[in-house]
């Protein structure tokens, strides 16, 4: 034991696997954990300048990670009712987010990270077209991963993407923030842009994520050329006049042209083959999985539970105050709960914690309880006594606290 630690002691300690300590500790010192077990064996060496914070109705959880979410969307909020028309509620969604002012955007951010905070997230990928008003996520809890979403077809958007990584370099070096680029989706980013993003990320040691698969019109779009987001970018002239359909579905026009020759964070993938999911998981790719935000689209079951099965790496996401009514990663994790009851809380957890920080690139700071990660995890409770503690924290809505040293 150091000299000088918090403890932590609470009725029920669960690591990101679901192994679950009762009457269990956390020991930290300096930020980080130094210890984790039973009471009864770190009791005897808690020294006199030791603080011991007791917990005794509630379950200490790693802290909680967000793969996906929009911060600069949190005004949005109550403005939109589900609908699976996708491409109606985007452009509603245009009429209400392009308008704004950097300083409106900056406020949202700020609303977005202090929301995520109050609800156990220590990690995130926000994804902004904005990168320069994310200055507020740099160092320190939670961890976000700002990456530069990438708009536009052809020299326009390959001019996008150097402006792009202008701006990211920009706010890594002023605010410490982790960066990536993200071409937003095959519909309003061409080929040469996912490339010519691959080949800068990958030059710069950074992540790329973008949006696939998500609904059936993505899908016809790049198919066949058809399908209502097709009809409504011809009509706002926004597609090259020359575009073609590639005759193939995203993945496998995004894997032909190199896009996945290393791993991709994938936000959604809500509509996947085998084949598609045998590109992921040869690519070493994550998939972010947006319950709330799905069944707000009115999707069809998500394919989570085969891409586990394949060896993809399923992460939870938010997506944005547009889509989903909370940046809570523990509500997203009881809401899938609620709609699959067979679903095992363990892979649950991990799925809102370990899984997620793996994804970012961050597991060797967050996503967990144990020696040397940082010192952020969640309180969770008051809980009912009982022999099942993770299922009650995924059955019920006790309250989420992060607790930080």
């Amino acid at each position: 034991m150091p000299d000088i630690a918090t403890i932590c002691r609470a009725r029920w300690v669960i690591g990101a696997d679901g192994r679950v300590i009762d009457d269990g500790a956390v020991v930290a010192a300096d930020g980080r954990i130094v210890r984790v077990g039973a009471w009864s064996k770190i009791r005897p060496h808690v020294g006199p300048s030791d603080t011991v914070e007791e917990f005794p109705a509630a379950a200490l959880l790693p802290g909680l990670v967000n793969a996906h979410a929009h911060l600069g969307l949190s005004d949005m909020a109550g403005k939109f009712r589900p609908t699976a028309n996708f491409a109606a509620w985007i452009g509603r969604l245009a009429v209400r987010r392009y308008p704004r002012t950097r300083t409106a955007v900056r406020r949202a951010v700020a609303r977005g990270a202090a929301e995520s905070l109050a609800a156990g997230t220590v990690a995130g990928a926000d994804v902004t077209t904005q990168p320069q008003c994310d200055e507020a996520l740099g160092a320190g809890a939670p961890r976000w991963r700002v990456f530069g979403e990438l708009l536009r077809f052809g020299e326009a958007g390959l001019r996008h993407v150097d402006e792009t990584v202008a701006a990211l370099e920009a706010l890594r070096q002023t605010t410490g923030a982790a960066v990536g680029l993200a071409p937003h989706a095959p519909y309003t980013v061409g080929v040469e842009v996912f490339v010519r993003a691959r080949r800068e990320a990958d030059a710069r040691g950074w992540p790329v994520s973008t949006h696939l698969h998500e609904t059936q019109d993505e899908i016809a779009f790049i198919e066949r050329g058809e399908g209502s987001l097709h009809e409504w970018l011809s009509r706002l002239k926004f597609l090259p006049p020359d575009l073609k359909p590639a005759g193939v579905r995203p993945i496998a026009m995004l894997a032909e042209a190199g896009f996945f020759n290393g791993p991709v964070l994938v936000a959604h993938g809500n509509y996947l083959t085998d084949e598609e999911i045998d590109i992921l998981a040869e690519s070493g790719s994550s998939v972010v999985y947006c319950p709330r935000s799905h069944a707000f689209f009115k999707h069809a079951n998500h394919p989570w539970r085969r891409l586990l099965a394949a060896g993809v790496n399923v992460c939870l996401g938010t997506d944005s105050l547009a889509s989903s009514p909370s940046l809570s990663i523990l509500d997203e994790a009881r809401f899938l709960a609620s709609r699959e009851p067979d679903a095992d809380p363990k892979t649950l957890l991990a799925m809102a914690t370990s899984r997620g920080a793996r994804a970012l690139g961050m597991d060797d700071r967050v996503g967990d309880l144990r020696e040397g990660l940082a010192a952020e995890f969640c309180v969770v409770g008051p809980l009912p006594d009982t022999d099942a503690p993770l299922a009650a924290v995924m059955a019920g809505d006790p309250d989420v606290t992060l607790f930080e040293t």
